[in-house]
């Protein structure tokens, strides 16, 4: 590494990476070494408070190298203290230093339903997809539609093609699933995503429709394309790797292209088609709800598959659009009483942290208070 990794971490802070810096920072970051120290950074000292306007990376380094000298001289157990650490917060244009530990400011418990996932068939009959073993989905009439086996659903392409029979696999806030269609396509499902399918593909394409988001492993038929149709958007391919974002409660549906090409279709309610463009690897396209204009752009592609891993990454994100992503990710309800918040951005990498650990994260800079109302999260202005 060129740079000193506290170097480029305050660059960072200070929003002023280049992009070959980045780059070098998140490879860093990836390695086991690298999230260790990041995080005892975090956890052990400079927490910079919303009251200070400048950072002294330099002397904030030094202070916190000595600490953990101190705290190896002592052989102090770090390793369960770590646990709860959140890997990285940073909120643009304040330079905030967050981290988390094992306090609380709220009495009242978070309790977190557990919704299941569920597949209606034809006929209309719901079926409850449930964790531990292999389990077979019949028709009311005992005919096999699909098996699932593990975090995965799966149609066989051994099905007849008398008819275009539809399946939808609705997933619930707070969960992820993954599912094989019939031609061998691969769909990971997120939280709060409904994909209508047919058990078996027949016709000149493949078709189906989203609500939700979804990334998608098309098996390549150059003979029969495959079309994801959403509320305002059509993309069409014939095999590659990509990722649709059409919640409905969005102001916009993208998509983000991993590999191969894929070309898009802004659709109008009549469902005609308006314009179009078409992806390179490592592009997103995005339409906003009301318009036809497809704007395109480079990006992280990890950025926007990070989900499937279970982490969180929000790149420049409105506090706004970070509680809707809670809420999805988490199944919890957060209204926001600190309306002034919602034009702040942010840049945040979450791992394998709780929606209460995330929370603390943000509170231990005194960005926002929370507390537990009637099972409701409300976000509320400090206290001076």
């Amino acid at each position: 590494m060129k740079d000193r990794p506290d170097q480029l971490i305050e660059r960072f802070l200070q929003d002023k990476l280049s992009p070959k810096e980045e780059k070098e920072l998140r490879e860093w970051l990836e390695t086991p070494g690298g999230r260790q120290f990041l995080k005892k950074e975090i956890q052990l000292h400079h927490l910079v408070r919303a009251t200070l306007h400048s950072f002294d990376g330099e002397k904030a380094y030094g202070q916190t190298s000595r600490l953990v000298q101190k705290a190896e001289k002592k052989h102090f157990c770090w390793r369960t203290y770590l646990r709860y650490a959140a890997v990285l917060v940073i909120a643009l244009g304040c330079g905030y230093f967050l981290y988390t530990h094992l306090s609380s400011n709220t009495k009242e418990q978070l309790v977190i339903s557990d919704e299941k996932i569920t597949l209606e068939l034809e006929d209309g009959s719901i079926r409850t997809i449930t964790p531990g073993e292999p389990q077979q989905i019949t028709t009311g009439k005992g005919k096999a539609v699909a098996t699932r086996q593990g975090d995965t659903l799966y149609y066989s392409s051994g099905l007849p093609e008398n008819s275009l029979l539809f399946n939808i696999l609705r997933v619930p806030y707070g969960k992820t699933f993954k599912l094989k269609l019939s031609d061998g396509t691969m769909a990971h499902l997120n939280a709060g995503t409904s994909l209508r399918y047919p058990v078996k593909f027949s016709g000149r394409a493949r078709e189906v429709f989203l609500e939700g988001e979804a990334f998608f492993d098309v098996s390549e038929n150059k003979d029969r394309p495959f079309l994801v149709r959403t509320g305002n958007m059509d993309i069409e391919v014939t095999g590659t790797r990509f990722n649709v974002s059409a919640y409905e409660d969005d102001p916009e549906t993208s998509v983000v292209l991993a590999g191969g090409a894929i070309t898009i279709h802004s659709t109008g309610r009549s469902g005609k088609t308006g314009t179009s463009a078409t992806l390179s690897p490592g592009q997103r396209g995005a339409l906003a709800r009301g318009t036809s204009r497809i704007d395109l752009r480079e990006v992280d592609v990890e950025d926007y598959i990070a989900w499937m891993d279970g982490k969180v990454i929000f790149y420049n994100k409105a506090f706004k659009d970070v509680l809707k992503i809670l809420e999805r990710k988490y199944n919890v309800t957060i209204k926001n009483d600190y309306p002034e918040l919602n034009k702040e951005r942010f840049k945040a990498i979450f791992d394998d942290e709780t929606i209460e650990q995330v929370l603390r994260t943000f509170t231990e800079s005194r960005l926002f208070s929370y507390r537990i109302r009637n099972n409701i999260i409300v976000i509320e202005k400090p206290e001076e």
